[in-house]
């Protein structure tokens, strides 16, 4: 007797399998639900992208400089309270030697700067150190730096996934974004959005929408960054009397003072040609000699002379040009077109820049001159010396001079901060606490010039702006001293 047939087997998971033939509506196995999941999920994406840069946006002239220095300042603070003992933060900070001279400035304003700033300072010189004793070793970035980009990155991200809505689009041509965070943007949509974009900025730039902030972005550090520079103004006729009576005059003055001679110089050189941009009776440089990036010109707006406002309707007109040139160049089309992006975001020349450079080659020209008569060098060994940082980027040779006065103070230095330390120890607290505390401001003079704008350390901290994330910030108990805490 044959077999009967057996029954089809009951499906565990539904219908059977519908023929490859069959068109998408007609199956039956829940594949087309797949794909009303996934546009689903894909408008969801789109709102929750809609919602990001609509809430981006509220509140500020410059969307992406706020989420910048909101996350910097946030990164800073977590520092501060916590993750200053993580060993990877630390090794971070060491990569880096230190913090970014802004940043620098704002721990030395903060109220943990006499307990916390002798660990940052040790970790620089460590950082330093390295620098000088590996000639391959290459220094990291500032960390809070870091911090700041990656933010910028997120918040452009967010922008560029929801310019599609007109929401956003109208929000950015109405000047939402400082002009280079706009540039970024445009570099990176695609033309259809690009060439609308393009017009809008020229429309603003011609109405004259464009203010500092506007122009150059936000710049938390420029007021205490201001306060440093106005203290080279008094200095600025000694050098002009000094030089007229001759060379070696001006540079025995450099070298006396408690700084690194080629950070004074190259400060000394920005703030002059800054000053004499604004208040100059020859009218505002034009052209290219006008062009500053935007920290020089947050510098150049706190002098506040006559032909301050010129200078920025000149640095204006440099942007128009440069949107101009942007939109010829993505209506040409072809490999012109791919150079539009990279053209509108390379930053110009700026002349500050070119003038810091410029004058610190010359100081550094000029102490090896000075170096080469012995009574010169014999006085260089009593001064300052050069810091760290030009110290690594040195050419001359380990045995001469420079090298012999900084591995004096570094060695002083490293005492110091070690002394520091070690009295921060319970177990320490009946020792005297001496005129090494002191090391907190001194430190950066010789780590990092910049720190204090080429100058000797203030008598008192520079404090920034107030910032929410970072609690506000107080004067160190500190008195000023010469370099040295002998």
């Amino acid at each position: 007797m044959p077999t009967p047939p057996r029954p089809p087997r009951p499906s565990m998971t539904g219908p059977a399998r519908p023929r490859r033939g069959l068109p998408p509506r007609e199956r039956t196995d829940g594949r087309h639900r797949l794909g009303w999941l996934g546009r689903g999920r894909a408008e969801e994406h789109d709102r929750r992208a809609l919602g990001d840069a609509l809430h981006l946006l509220e509140g500020g002239p410059c969307a992406v400089c706020r989420e910048r220095d909101a996350f910097a300042a946030r990164w800073l603070s977590y520092f501060v309270i916590e993750t200053h003992t993580e060993e990877g933060t630390r090794a971070r900070v060491e990569a880096a030697a230190g913090f970014c001279p802004a940043h620098t400035r704002r721990l030395l304003a903060d109220a943990s700067a006499s307990w916390l700033m002798p660990q940052v300072h040790d970790l620089a010189l460590a950082g330093w150190t390295r620098l000088l004793d590996v000639p391959d070793a290459r220094r990291a970035r500032c960390p809070c730096c870091v911090a700041g980009d990656d933010a910028t990155e997120r918040a452009s991200e967010t922008l560029l996934r929801a310019f599609g809505h007109a929401r956003i689009r109208d929000a950015v041509h109405r000047g939402a974004l400082c002009l280079p965070h706009l540039a970024a943007l445009a570099a990176r949509i695609p033309r259809a959005y690009g060439l609308p974009l393009a017009d809008a900025a020229a429309a603003l730039l011609e109405e004259g929408r464009y203010d500092l902030l506007r122009l150059a972005g936000t710049d938390e550090d420029a007021q205490a960054r201001n306060v440093l520079l106005g203290r080279i103004d008094p200095l600025l006729p000694v050098e002009e009397e000094r030089q007229r009576r001759s060379v070696t005059s001006r540079w025995r003055t450099d070298a006396d003072l408690g700084c690194c001679p080629l950070c004074l110089a190259e400060h000394r050189a920005v703030r002059r040609l800054l000053t004499w941009a604004a208040t100059t009776d020859h009218g505002p440089p034009s052209g290219e000699e006008s062009v500053l990036c935007a920290r020089h010109l947050h510098d150049l707006a706190a002098v506040d002379g006559p032909n301050t406002a010129a200078v920025l309707a000149g640095n204006r007109d440099q942007w128009d040009a440069r949107f101009g040139r942007f939109r010829r160049l993505l209506d040409e089309g072809g490999k012109r077109r791919a150079d539009a992006g990279p053209h509108l975001t390379s930053a110009p020349r700026c002349r500050a820049c070119e003038e810091e450079r410029t004058a610190g080659r010359r100081q550094a020209a000029l102490l090896t001159a000075q170096l080469q008569d012995p009574v010169r060098a014999d006085e260089y060994t009593r001064t300052h010396g050069i810091c760290l940082r030009h110290a690594v980027n040195w050419r001359g040779a380990r045995e001469d001079p420079v090298h012999a006065v900084l591995s004096a103070r570094t060695a002083l230095l490293r005492w110091e901060i070690d002394e520091v330390l070690r009295k921060q120890n319970w177990r320490t607290r009946h020792e005297i606490e001496g005129a090494e505390r002191q090391v907190v401001r001194r430190a950066p003079t010789l780590l990092d010039g910049r720190v204090y704008a080429g100058l000797p350390a203030p008598p008192h901290a520079v404090a920034p702006a107030p910032s929410d994330d970072v609690p506000k910030s107080q004067t160190p108990h500190a008195r000023r001293k010469s370099w040295s805490s002998t």
